[in-house]
């Protein structure tokens, strides 16, 4: 059964919207695709609600850039000087696409409040179940009616995952005929040439200890405290050090705690590192301890770079990348006895670096433009 038409993007613009250009997933992603869909010929405007950020200067001179300078509150709209308003305005009708849930709310009610008659094409990067796991009833069924009648205005909705795109069938908030599932841009030459850049850290000198990688924003969801009590259990019977690239509100916590468990001399906290893929190519393992992940990135990542990995099977997207652990190996939510064990069993027995890179191409950016090029231009098939 054909998708609905979302109509001729080839011949119309499309607007990337998303809230900042900083570094992190999903500004990977749109700078990924605006820079594919404009080397295809399409009108790309990248419209960013705040602006500057780390990841501005990778947009290729052929992506138009509007940094609105704005709020990413919907009341806001209704303002005559709304420059989110006066953006979708101008390069309207064409077709937006909205990048996280948040940013996908704001954009439909841009359509609503303004009455802007441009195609919405929502990109869901997380699971909404797992998001608001914690919150009172009420609250559930407030924040999933809310999303469930704003979601309505789009066209479809593109999910990072299959695990992503169940948990908003599952919730009722998108029919299963507006849902199309396109894994992100991740794989192309800039990663390899990246990935094969030198790193000084002497503890990757050759005939150093073994050094299993984290990286990621240093926050709860990201599960480091079981990490470093993983890591722990590993050190008492194999010699490894555990380097965690990122930064974020956590880290005194975990560094406090990684001197409580008597490990803190294993452990570096490098901070926020702008090539971390030569780390990864020169890790034994990377490892991924999240609670819940919307797709994990940084696991193809790591694959395109021959590294191991060892990752939590939280929903939604290590289990599908991972293709159940044929590429990596997989241990439930919190247990950090079993990631102990999955880090020595990698350790013990790796698999071959050509192997996990070829894996990796499943998600390379060429591939992943395709398919929204497919969506934007309506040749897309219901999932």
């Amino acid at each position: 059964m054909e998708g609905s038409r979302v109509g001729a993007a080839g011949s119309q613009k499309i607007v990337l919207l998303c809230s900042d250009l900083e570094v992190g997933g999903i500004q990977r992603v749109v700078v990924n695709l605006a820079n594919g869909l404009a080397e295809r010929g399409m009108d790309v405007v990248c419209a960013v609600l705040r602006r500057g950020g780390a990841f501005r200067p990778l947009l290729s001179p052929r992506v138009r850039v509007d940094e609105l300078g704005c709020t990413s509150q919907p009341l806001a709209l209704l303002h005559p000087g709304s420059k989110l308003a006066a953006c979708l305005r101008t390069e309207g009708p064409g077709t937006v696409v909205s990048f996280g849930h948040m940013t996908n709310l704001l954009a439909a009610w841009s359509r609503i409040l303004r009455r802007l008659p441009f195609r919405l094409v929502a990109s869901e990067h997380s699971t909404f179940g797992a998001r608001m796991a914690n919150d009172a009833p009420f609250h559930r069924w407030r924040r999933s009616m809310r999303a469930r009648f704003l979601y309505r205005q789009a066209e479809c909705c593109v999910c990072v995952s299959r695990g992503t795109a169940d948990d908003l069938v599952r919730l009722g908030i998108v029919p299963p005929s507006k849902i199309r599932v396109v894994y992100n841009p991740i794989v192309d030459a800039s990663l390899r040439a990246a990935a094969a850049e030198p790193v000084g850290h002497p503890w990757l000198r050759p005939g150093s200890a073994p050094v299993l990688l984290a990286v990621g924003r240093l926050i709860p969801l990201k599960g480091y405290d079981d990490l470093l009590r993983a890591f722990r259990m590993l050190t008492r019977g194999t010699e490894a050090r555990l380097v965690l690239l990122g930064d974020g509100p956590d880290r005194g916590r975990l560094e406090g705690l990684a001197s409580e468990l008597g490990i803190a001399e294993n452990v570096h906290f490098a901070g926020f590192e702008p090539n971390p893929y030569a780390w990864m190519a020169r890790a034994a393992a990377l490892v991924l301890s999240s609670r819940c992940e919307g797709f994990a990135n940084v696991l193809v990542e790591a694959l395109a770079c021959g590294a191991n990995v060892v990752s939590t099977d939280c929903p939604s997207g290590p289990r599908e990348i991972l293709e159940g652990g044929r590429w990596g190996r997989l241990v439930p939510v919190g247990d950090a006895a079993a990631m102990a064990e999955a880090m020595r069993g990698t350790l013990r027995a790796p698999l071959p670096r050509k192997t996990l890179q070829t894996a990796a191409e499943r998600f390379s950016v060429e591939r992943s433009v395709s398919a929204w090029q497919d969506v934007l231009l309506g040749r897309t098939r219901n999932s």
